[in-house]
């Protein structure tokens, strides 16, 4: 297929008046083709957002084509966008599309990841393309080509699809200062019930409430968010304690929360709690306690917050000129943590190494003389 040039006037008003009848055989090819010509030069999150249009238009030829390359373009970013395009590309498609999209679900499988069999929508399709692209311009810090994106999600007839894009669209708002307008996304996310995503939403919107001073709905927020089992269930947890006790002033109250998400089952929760508990009571001269409580997060294996458990645990014991434990506390954090906790650790056993070493080097130990001339 020639590819466009952009720079045409004549295309690009051809591509609009396309954009206005998506389902027509010759607009349908036309976005495809421009779609086409996006993705060779990198911009995935455009791409997708015109083959989604496409596939939106319902155009029997074209939409599965584009679907197909959704689940191409998007293969390293978003992995359930991917198998609900590939689905409907595979059941919708014919000769070769069907056959490119019943191979790569087919690929998907060797490497792991469960191809979908349930049928799947154009809503599905273009909903979960719309949460990818996304999320690519928010990593891209495109707040603007972000909350475009999240909107449609939002919109999206399919429930969960909707609950996800709520809560990205509030945490994209929130992000660029527009908290009004966040609040009120928030508040339809957490409202949808949605146990993953209402609790993420809980999560953000109780921040931007205690900003705002309302202390007991923020906490309110943050309790009924902890039991999601998830990320963010862990984030309501850590952030109830440490909120009661760096943002109120209770620190008891804080320390009880902590504990209390430091006994849950989830060891993600678990290593949470027990990381901001540690570091609460070291703040406020528990030493002893607070040494426990970071060698109990490090013995999780958590990497979010195990790693640095390790290395503040290794800190402590530098403090108390306890060279064999702050290694072995270093070793532990190069075991657990993540790839920046990890790299500090190996950093600091080579200098401790080197330390040793020159402590050891003959004639340069404490006391030692040169020999006389």
């Amino acid at each position: 297929m020639p590819r466009p040039d952009p720079e045409s006037g004549i295309f690009l008003f051809t591509l609009v008046m396309a954009a206005g009848e998506p389902g027509l055989g010759a607009n349908a090819e036309t976005m495809s083709r421009y779609a086409d010509q996006v993705l060779a030069e990198g911009d995935v999150a455009e791409a997708v957002d015109w083959y989604s249009r496409v596939v939106e238009g319902g155009e029997p030829e074209f939409g599965p084509r584009a679907a197909l390359m959704i689940g191409v373009a998007l293969a390293d970013d978003d992995i359930e966008a991917v198998r609900a395009a590939l689905r409907y590309a595979a059941d919708r498609g014919a000769g070769e599309v069907a056959e490119m999209a019943a191979r790569n679900l087919q690929l998907l499988d060797e490497h792991g990841i469960a191809p979908r069999t349930a049928p799947a929508t154009v809503d599905e399709v273009v909903g979960l393309a719309a949460l990818g692209r996304g999320r690519l311009w928010s990593s891209a810090d495109d707040l603007d080509g972000a909350v475009e994106a999240f909107e449609i999600a939002a919109g999206s007839l399919v429930s969960a699809i909707a609950a996800e894009g709520l809560a990205f669209l509030g945490s994209a708002l929130m992000m660029g200062g527009e908290h009004e307008a966040a609040i009120e996304v928030l508040e339809r996310a957490v409202a949808s019930g949605h146990r993953r995503f209402g609790a993420m939403a809980g999560v953000d919107l109780a921040m931007i409430l205690v900003d705002r001073g309302e202390r007991d709905r923020a906490l309110a927020l943050l309790r009924q968010a902890r039991h999601s089992g998830d990320l963010a269930g862990t984030m309501a947890a850590v952030n109830l304690g440490t909120m009661l006790a760096r943002r109120f002033g209770d620190v008891e109250g804080g320390i009880a929360e902590l504990r209390r998400a430091a006994a849950d089952e989830a060891p993600l929760i678990a290593a949470g709690g027990l990381f901001n508990l540690a570091a609460l009571l070291e703040e406020n001269g528990d030493r002893a306690a607070a040494k426990q409580a970071y060698r109990d997060a490090a013995e999780l294996r958590q990497p979010m917050f195990s790693g640095k458990a390790a290395r503040n645990l290794a800190l402590m014991l530098r403090g108390e000129m306890d060279v064999e434990g702050e290694r072995a506390a270093y070793r532990l954090a190069a075991e657990v943590g993540d790839p920046a906790d990890q790299a500090d650790a190996h950093r600091m056993l080579l200098m401790l190494g080197a330390l040793n070493n020159l402590a050891m080097a003959p004639g340069k130990g404490a006391g030692s003389q040169d020999e006389p001339s």
